[in-house]
């Protein structure tokens, strides 16, 4: 008997700590295994480790931010703190109670956003549905019939040895670069240049009409503020067709 309680008392203690530390972690030891996770109420995705390669140079922005997911579904999970990892095109999350990271499962998210300092970004994903490549996610510069959007990714390229922040010798460099795109539900994306010459090209029979417009509203075209604001223009005055 005496050793009958023993055991007991043995197994009852370690049932209490398992406990405990569950608890601790704020993860439910039952759900999660190496592979995925069911963490956040229905935010699903893989238990993720980065390389110290991957976090100096392919993740944006260089923190942690406050965000958000939409599901294909319509669930939106908010105030969770997210990067993108622009090599791989994937979107990484940090789960604060369990202190670990997790892909989000990319075949779920419809969209998420992050604060970038004073700016707020949003990246939609486009699957084959929208007559591209599946799960490419792409920033959201402005959404109309004719919509402006950027591809986020890496350029890896060689350069002469150097020693890095980690005291590694390198001979190659990583460097963060945008290509912008518009898009149409029926042609998909076309790369276009953020300058006025780039939309008579994209619209050869308005070019009169698009060369007027932006002289009238005196527009010149360098940047993503500037051409957001002339697809504005071409989409009030019916040019974008």
């Amino acid at each position: 008997m005496s050793s009958l309680l023993k055991y007991s008392g043995v197994v009852l203690g370690m049932l209490f700590c398992f406990t405990l530390q569950a608890q601790d972690t704020g993860i439910d030891a039952f759900n999660l295994n190496s592979n995925s996770n069911n963490l956040q109420g229905k935010m699903l995705g893989e238990v993720h480790t980065l390389s110290s390669e991957a976090n100096y140079f392919f993740l944006y922005p260089d923190d942690w931010v406050p965000g958000s997911v939409t599901f294909v579904d319509g669930n939106v999970h908010e105030n969770m703190q997210l990067r993108y990892q622009a090599f791989e095109d994937e979107l990484i999350s940090y789960n604060e109670n369990g202190r670990f990271l997790y892909l989000v499962e990319k075949e779920l998210v419809k969209s998420f956003s992050f604060k970038d300092g004073l700016t707020t970004r949003k990246f939609v994903r486009l699957t084959q549905d929208n007559n591209q490549q599946t799960n490419m996610y792409l920033e959201e510069l402005y959404k109309a019939d004719l919509s402006l959007l950027v591809n986020w990714y890496i350029y890896e390229q060689t350069v002469s040895p150097y020693v890095d922040r980690n005291g590694i010798t390198r001979a190659v460099d990583y460097q963060l670069h945008k290509d912008y795109y518009l898009y149409t539900e029926e042609d998909g994306l076309n790369k276009i240049r953020l300058n006025k010459r780039a939309l008579y090209t994209q619209f050869p029979e308005q070019k009169k009409e698009i060369r007027k417009l932006l002289r009238k509203n005196n527009l010149f075209i360098n940047g993503e503020l500037s051409m957001v604001k002339a697809l504005n223009l071409l989409q009030e005055n019916n040019l974008t067709k």
